[in-house]
């Protein structure tokens, strides 16, 4: 008996190794592909964030954003540099500082390395390596696309705009089908992970009896509460990367409107020979500047508040007088008339988003409009029917060719007349109608003039 005592003894307690063991290296690899989550995760946001830069330069030839493109592309080529040492047996401390060029936390390089030294062999992982240097051959083609269009620019040469951001919209679509296979293999490891160490505690349960049992079983809990809380914040700061690039796009669209009108009056100014009507104008110019600080403010808020969708009673009639005010001149600083047909004048909505709408719509039909004719004018109205606000901005102005208004709220369409257009602003508006649950549709004779009409609920 005591014989078997032993026998037992010694078997629970090889159980209770084996568990251990099974479990450390469990472990080891889901914080390892967890790791590695984060880098493609990094490694996606560097390739996007360099490509919209990238685009932004070749249109804008701003060198900010040329740097902002270098800063943002030295992420994916520093997981390059990684992926390289690793694969040749270099240095690993080569490997540790590509992998921090490429954002990884410090506490992740022990996995990042170790993960990788011990399947590069193994098929599943050695797959996701190939995928990698794929993507890393189209990281190069991007650099070099980014390289050859600073130097063109600098030089004088004509650059093909078009032809550029179609390669690197190309390569950007290529590179997402990438990420999305490397994360693909990620969790089939992670899930053959979790169906070993399963099987493996089923049996070891059985040996050292129900105790165990719970034991595993409670471990196995805390394994998937762990995955899905990583999860969790992984879409998080998804979600969060997006709400901060649509706000850097909206700050710089819509800041363009309120220049453009500085813009005009500073024409007029020049154009001025009564010395008296000086102050006039300066006093506009001031009035403007004030609604800017007024709108940066706002946008401050949002940032503190966490872009959070607050409904609060909103006056249309302040929010068209602030924006026509910031639009009433373009940039040649001829005077737009503006018609303000109001029935209905408050509405529970989020002020933010409504701003959004009344600016880029009434400063796109100030872009547009058809200044051959004797007089150009917009007309704002809103009334009330079936339990909605339906608020219509009108205007005269050269319309809208036909085979385009399918195209009109598509992200980044020109209409090709506008040439500094950045193809947002009908984009922008219609997610902020989306988000206030409401609906935008448009009607427009080319040569005749245009008609947005938004239905939003009481």
């Amino acid at each position: 008996m005591k014989k078997v005592i032993i026998a037992l003894t010694i078997t629970i307690l090889i159980a209770i190794t084996a568990i251990g063991i099974t479990h450390y290296y469990s472990v080891k690899i889901l914080s390892a592909s967890r790791a590695y989550t984060n880098f493609e995760s990094q490694y996606s946001k560097g390739e996007k964030d360099a490509s919209r830069h990238l685009m932004s330069y070749i249109y804008s030839h701003d060198e900010v954003d040329y740097l902002y493109f270098k800063s943002d592309i030295s992420i994916p080529k520093g997981d390059s540099i990684a992926r390289e040492a690793l694969t040749n047996g270099k240095d690993i401390k080569i490997a540790r500082i590509g992998f921090l060029m490429a954002g990884n936390h410090p506490d992740d390089l022990p996995d990042l390395v170790w993960f990788f030294q011990k399947f590069k062999n193994e098929q599943l992982f050695k797959s996701a390596i190939a995928t990698w240097k794929q993507a890393d051959v189209m990281v190069a083609k991007l650099n070099a696309i980014g390289s050859l269009a600073y130097n063109n620019i600098h030089s004088g040469k004509a650059v093909d705009k078009e032809g550029l951001v179609l390669q690197i919209n190309t390569i950007s679509d290529n590179l997402t089908i990438k990420q999305q296979n490397f994360s693909a293999i990620l969790g089939v490891t992670s899930r053959m992970v979790d169906h070993y160490v399963f099987i493996t505690d089923i049996v070891i349960s059985i040996i050292i009896f129900g105790c165990t049992a719970l034991l595993v079983g409670i471990m196995l809990v805390k394994l998937h509460t762990s995955k899905m809380v990583i999860l969790q914040k992984n879409i998080a700061l998804k979600n969060a990367n997006e709400r901060i690039n649509k706000l850097a796009y909206a700050v710089t669209h819509d800041l363009r409107s309120p220049i453009s009108s500085l813009t005009g009056l500073v024409s007029v100014l020049e154009k001025e020979k009564d010395i008296s009507q000086v102050p006039v104008y300066t006093e506009m110019m001031r009035e403007s500047l004030d609604l800017q600080d007024k709108y940066i403010h706002d946008v401050l808020h949002t940032i503190q508040n966490e872009g959070a969708k607050k409904e609060e009673l909103c006056n249309l009639d302040e929010i068209v007088n602030d924006v026509i005010s910031q639009n009433s001149f373009f940039a040649e600083g001829k005077k737009v008339k503006f018609l303000s047909e109001l029935e209905l004048n408050e509405l529970r909505c989020n002020i933010a988003d409504m701003k959004v709408v009344f600016n880029n719509l009434i400063s796109n039909a100030i872009k547009y409009a058809d200044f051959s004719k004797p007089e150009q004018w917009i007309k704002v109205k809103s009334y009330r029917k079936d339990r909605l606000c339906f608020i219509e901005i009108e205007d005269n102005g050269l319309g809208i060719q036909p085979e385009q208004k399918s195209n009109i709220f598509n992200k980044y369409f020109k209409s090709g007349i506008n040439k500094k257009s950045m193809g947002l602003g009908l984009y922008f508006t219609k997610q902020a109608i989306e988000d206030m649950n409401g609906t935008i549709t448009v009607k427009s004779l080319f040569g005749i003039g245009t008609s947005f009409i938004v239905a939003l609920p009481l």
